[in-house]
């Protein structure tokens, strides 16, 4: 299938990007491409933890006509299944017995630590009222809690007291320290799969946002007031579709998806990897397909952090002084961190996961080379992991297979 980076062929989709940019310096931008809808909002922070939100300043939408759909190959029986279905399928199927969590702009950056520990999320939402309705900016998730404690220069085993000055900041300073948190991704439920799962893997998002009807506001709004008179809006209703929710689909349909759950596991390792782009350049992208990232187990929980960061990772493999898999850590592993934890990461890395874990350290996931992909599928659901290690006979990690990985086997 050909990239396309954002076409009329998207569907019934309006992408919302919110693109962060210096205070006082309003711009509009329209992309050649008639689907892409870039309003910018602008954040504008002072030492006293108080912001700025400027208003919305939003382009016409495109609607494109309901038959514009790509010409899909039909060569393929998973092929003619993922053009078959749409986010609504998937949706239809997830158990999901609350009501979209999220959290307002004001919040604290330790609030969300919270909330995303006390609810056993990675992400959340962040909206702001407008014309006492919520409107949605961002979805901050556990990797920009990764990037925010590294700008503030923790420094690992040098006796110095962090600055926590932040963590009583509003959630906003969050927004647009990483890609994720840069660009709010939404669709509506008539999206298809297909679509659906080069918004996953082509342009590495993880999560999006699934709106029953995107709001359209008409003209520009100059009012900076964050409850500006304006003709109502109907409150928005949403839900969070993922990548795990995407995987645990298909492995309900495994019986529909044909011979592409034959393929050798080991083929997936770091596959998604070839869709670089500004933040993963190509040459750590191959570094990353070659040689996973890892620390040794007597390493601290920052170094671990620390290798993430600099390797461009979502996660790290803990191994032992023979080089074999013993445990994993993810930003995931920041959940729950407070003034009184944040002291912890500078224990050593088994240490802090099990005090993280509540008591116990959990096997990674792992498969060797010659697992099925619908073993891995199987494994990765029900073990609710968001990756499985690529181990060689002794248990050294040889690769990462991540979500975006598995899925992007699906677009070949």
């Amino acid at each position: 299938m050909q990239e396309k980076t954002c076409t009329p062929e998207m569907c019934a989709m309006v992408f919302h990007f919110r693109c962060f940019s210096q205070p006082d310096t309003r711009t509009q931008q329209r992309s050649s491409s008639p689907s892409l809808i870039l309003p910018l909002h602008f954040f504008s922070f002072s030492s006293s933890s108080s912001f700025l939100l400027f208003p919305l300043v939003t382009l016409p939408h495109f609607h494109p006509h309901p038959h514009s759909y790509p010409a899909v190959a039909m060569s393929s029986q998973h092929t003619r299944f993922l053009a078959s279905k749409t986010v609504a399928d998937v949706l239809d199927e997830k158990k999901q017995s609350h009501a979209l969590i999220d959290i307002h702009v004001t919040a604290t950056v330790e609030k969300v630590f919270d909330t995303l520990q006390a609810n056993d999320i990675l992400s959340v939402p962040v909206y702001r009222h407008f014309n006492n309705v919520k409107d949605y900016v961002a979805i901050i998730d556990t990797y920009d809690l990764l990037s925010t404690l590294e700008e503030k220069g923790f420094i690992v085993g040098d006796g110095s007291t962090p600055d926590t000055e932040f963590l009583s900041m509003p959630v906003a300073i969050l927004v647009g320290m990483t890609k994720s948190s840069s660009k709010l991704w939404t669709c509506q439920p008539n999206l298809p799969l297909t679509n659906l799962i080069e918004l996953f893997t082509k342009h590495r998002v993880h999560r999006i946002l699934v709106l029953e009807e995107i709001p359209v506001r008409a003209g520009d709004m100059d009012n900076d007031d964050d409850s500006a008179e304006a003709d109502p809006l109907p409150e928005p209703k949403g839900r969070l579709i993922s990548q795990t929710d995407v995987i645990r689909y298909l492995l309900e349909h495994n019986h529909e998806l044909g011979p592409i759950l034959d393929m050798k596991a080991e083929k997936a390792a770091g596959h998604a990897l070839q869709y670089s782009d500004e933040y993963l350049d190509t040459n750590t992208a191959g570094h990353l397909k070659q040689e996973p990232a890892s620390i040794t187990i007597d390493k601290p929980a920052w170094a671990a952090l620390q290798k993430m960061s600099s390797a461009h990772a979502s996660c790290v493999a803990i191994v032992d002084s023979d080089g074999a898999l013993v445990e994993e850590m993810s930003a995931a592993d920041l959940r729950g961190v407070n003034l009184d934890r944040i002291q912890d990461l500078n224990k050593p890395v088994l240490v802090y996961l099990k005090t993280s874990q509540g008591g116990s350290l959990k096997k990674p996931l792992s498969c060797r080379t010659e697992f099925s992909l619908a073993q891995l599928l199987s494994g990765l659901v029900l073990n609710h992991a968001h990756r499985s290690w690529l181990v060689d006979e002794q248990d050294r990690p040889i690769g990462c297979i991540s979500l975006s990985d598995v899925l992007s086997l699906f677009l070949d």
